[in-house]
């Protein structure tokens, strides 16, 4: 590096010092007049005070400015003072804003130096560079001489005393500099210590050395300043120059100089490598970007818009021109912006993510914001920052329309199922192809097998239709069950279908879905002065069709009728299950009315056998004592028959109620029942339950009388003593006995009315029990337990 030489001005010298901050102005002049004897300082704070200061002072007069005003920076400041004719005074950029290339820019423009500022060295290099400029040779109009900038008494002295002239830019400048003599300009004879750090030569290695053989590619050519432009221009163009790291690019600012009748060039090399891969990068994406469909783009490193494509230039309603250089937040809500810069850095973080996708608005110059998928990618620098981004857009407001559609169409399904009658479904049908399909125009049609037919009007509920149709409703008709209000202000009042009127008849009797772009066009169309132009026809399977109509041709795309069949098929379910439900609740009105009258019957011939049979045993009561020893035996057979008429009475009643259809179940709890027919049969019964028996969905009350007459005919065909086994089967439950069981032969028998193995048994008891099974839908099954016994297995499925 250069030596900076005494803190002392040969001459007295006038420093007027420009800075905006109050603070950093006072403490850089205090500070440049106690370390510099023969140095006066003038601090201003705007560009009318330097142009008064400037005027105002006389002999050696120097201007250090910082770089950033309130109403202009410094590089503009020099060309406003150049054209106010303060000619030739020196101007020296004295900032903490600066970078490589505002360094040199600034000696680009014509500045006298450059001296980073927040150094702790800064105000002695600022020094050193004041020094160095105005200790030169004046010439009669104050100036400096033409042929003073360099005054070498050697060739290596002249050198030395043009880098104390150029200081701060040679030694201090983050740009490379190299010098070179006109008369031999293929050899190196000095480098500053940028060029060592970006070139990797040591300075003292280098010096002397063939330019050609060392930094120039064998395929490019030095570039020579006098030669070119001669002296006082400044060359500048972009080459490829050779470091020890490899070939890397470079921007070249040099010019020529004069210097006791010889001619020295001086190169300033700035490294654009970064630069020249990011447009190659660029080139590759410009060439992607104009051959995609999608709206694509590319930001830059300050996040404004670097290249865009037609796409998204129509997208926009606006030009390309007119995108590039804009922030994208015109376009796009400011959050959108910040999600996007977050998600770019989160990728960045990732080693496995290389792009990330979100969902954000669009904002036409003119136009409705809408709803767009952005798949972003960020561009890497070699340093592994972020130097920019790339970012393909699709509008997916189509996409967000298909998924409301279809949440709604969902939430419309649970209102179709909830549906109790066919007419309900078709409404409900008609409102949700409405609301969430936005099919304004449909109607639903239910087939019929009738004599007469219906039309749905405005006015009210169905009324007939033309009788002229009587002889098409042999085979059933399609009945308007449900239509929108836009169909009948279309149509007055919507009629029903029969054979042969049209596309809708040809549609259901074929069970295929007919679409027509414009169904004025189809041959078979019922009125080609219809002012339907699209038309779909979907089949509910044999239960009806389904119509969507449009006054506009070609209105339904494919996903359009996707959905349409989707609701039909949902509405054709329903429909199914609401006639299921229909029927169901008829034959459960018409097992409540067979009950009923079960029921009458039953009390009836309860009263009308067992008032006389009350009546037998009173008079047989009073007989007790008007008869003999002989008499008595027969008055004692009597009485056992009249009991056993009574018996009989009662067995049948039940017999006749256990089988009556159920028409209300609910969960019984088996251990529960079991319990409570033992307490009723006998309290001190032997019943074996290895684990707790399942709840199951019964009539309670007879469940009761089923394990009661279990119990009781165990306990009368065995005996007191009788062991029974419930036990749970993978279907069901089991009750078994320890008794003699039943022969094969005969275990079909056992469940019929009469059959029983006891003189005084009544046959009814186990025929009972499977009249309650089969009331419940259930079956039981007829074995022998493990004891040699009986066995019921009671099967739950149905």
């Amino acid at each position: 590096m250069a030596t900076f030489g005494p803190t002392r001005f040969e001459r007295p010298t006038t420093v007027v010092y420009a800075d905006p901050a109050p603070d950093d102005r006072r403490r850089v002049a205090d500070g440049l007049e106690s370390i510099a004897d023969g140095l006066t300082v003038v601090p201003v704070a705007t560009l009318a005070e330097l142009r008064d200061a400037v005027a105002d002072a006389s002999g050696r007069t120097c201007v250090v400015t910082e770089y950033q005003f309130a109403e202009t920076d410094a590089l503009s400041l020099y060309d406003r003072i150049r054209a106010d004719g303060i000619g030739d005074v020196p101007i020296v950029l004295y900032t903490a804003d600066g970078d490589e290339r505002l360094a040199s820019d600034a000696v680009t423009a014509g500045f006298s130096g450059y001296v980073p500022k927040g150094l702790e060295d800064s105000l002695e290099r600022l020094v050193a560079q004041l020094r160095a400029i105005v200790n030169q040779p004046v010439a009669p109009n104050g100036g400096q001489t033409a042929g003073s900038r360099l005054r070498p008494d050697t060739e290596r002295g002249s050198l030395r005393a043009e880098r104390d002239q150029f200081a701060a830019l040679f030694e201090h400048s983050p740009d490379a500099v190299i010098v070179t003599r006109r008369d031999d300009p293929n050899r190196i004879i000095d480098v500053n210590p940028a060029f060592e750090a970006i070139f990797g030569h040591d300075r003292g290695d280098i010096a002397g050395g063939a330019l050609d053989d060392i930094l120039v590619p064998n395929d490019a050519e030095p570039v020579s300043m006098a030669d070119t432009v001669g002296l006082g221009t400044i060359v500048t163009e972009p080459v490829e120059r050779l470091t020890v790291d490899g070939r890397r690019d470079f921007f070249l600012r040099g010019f020529a100089a004069e210097v006791a009748g010889e001619v020295y060039e001086y190169a300033i090399y700035t490294d654009i490598s970064d630069q020249k891969r990011r447009e190659r990068e660029l080139e590759r994406y410009r060439t992607l970007v104009d051959a995609v469909g999608d709206s694509m783009y590319v930001l830059d490193e300050t996040g404004r818009i670097e290249m865009v494509n037609d796409a998204m230039a129509d997208a926009l309603g606006t030009t390309r021109a007119d995108l590039v250089g804009q922030p994208p937040s015109r376009y796009m809500p400011a959050e959108d912006v910040e999600r996007a810069t977050e998600l770019l850095l989160d990728i960045l973080a990732d080693d496995d993510r290389t792009w990330g996708t979100f969902e954000m608005e669009f904002q036409p110059v003119d136009g409705e914001p809408f709803v767009v998928e952005n798949n972003v990618a960020p561009i890497v620098a070699e340093d592994g920052s972020l130097a920019g981004s790339v970012g393909a857009i699709r509008d997916i407001s189509d996409r967000i329309e298909r998924e409301r559609q279809i949440r709604k169409l969902h939430e419309g399904t649970r209102r179709l199922m909830a549906a109790e009658r066919t007419a309900e479904v078709a409404r409900v049908a008609s409102e949700i192809a409405r609301d969430a399909l936005s099919l304004e125009i449909n109607s639903v049609h239910l087939y019929e097998e009738r004599t007469a037919s219906r039309t749905v009007s405005a006015d009210g509920p169905p009324v007939a239709a033309d009788p002229s149709l009587e002889s098409r409703r042999e085979r059933g008709i399609l009945v308007p069950a449900a239509a929108t209000d836009r169909t009948e202000a279309l149509f007055g009042s919507v009629p029903a279908i029969g054979p042969g009127d049209g596309i809708s008849w040809d549609a259901f009797e074929a069970g295929e879905t007919i679409v027509h772009g414009d169904v004025r066009r189809a041959e078979n169309v019922r009125n080609p002065e219809t002012a339907i132009r699209s038309e779909a026809h979907i089949p509910l399977g044999t239960m009806g069709i389904f119509i969507v109509s449009s006054t506009t041709p070609n209105d339904f795309d494919p996903e359009t009728i996707t959905l349409a069949r989707i609701l039909a098929a949902n509405v054709e379910a329903a429909l199914e299950q609401a006639r299921r439900e229909a029927e169901l609740a008829e034959r459960t009105a018409e097992l409540e009315r067979q009950n009923d009258r079960l029921e009458a019957f039953a009390s009836t011939v309860s009263h009308d056998l067992r008032n006389p049979l009350t009546l037998a045993a009173g008079h047989l009561e009073n007989l007790e004592a008007h008869v003999d020893e002989e008499g008595e035996r027969y008055r004692k057979e009597i009485d056992w028959a009249l009991e056993r008429m009574d018996d009989l009475i009662e067995n049948v009643l039940t017999l006749a109620r256990s089988g009556q259809r159920l028409t209300a179940t609910e969960p019984v709890a088996l251990d529960e029942v079991v319990d409570q027919a033992r307490r009723t049969v006998d309290p001190d019964l032997d019943l074996v339950r290895e684990e707790p028996l399942p709840t199951v969905e019964a009539d309670a009350d007879r469940l009761l009388v089923c394990f009661e007459n279990v119990f009781r005919n165990a306990r009368d065909h065995v005996g007191d003593d009788v062991t029974i086994t419930i036990e749970t089967t993978d279907d069901g439950f089991a009750i078994a006995d320890d008794g003699p069981g039943v022969p094969p032969g005969e275990r079909g028998d056992i469940l019929e009315s009469g059959y029983s193995t006891s003189p005084d048994g009544t046959g009814f008891g186990l025929a009972i029990v499977s009249e309650v099974v089969e009331a419940h839908g259930w079956s039981v099954t007829v074995g022998e337990s493990d004891a040699g016994g009986l066995r019921l297995a009671v099967s739950l499925e149905e």
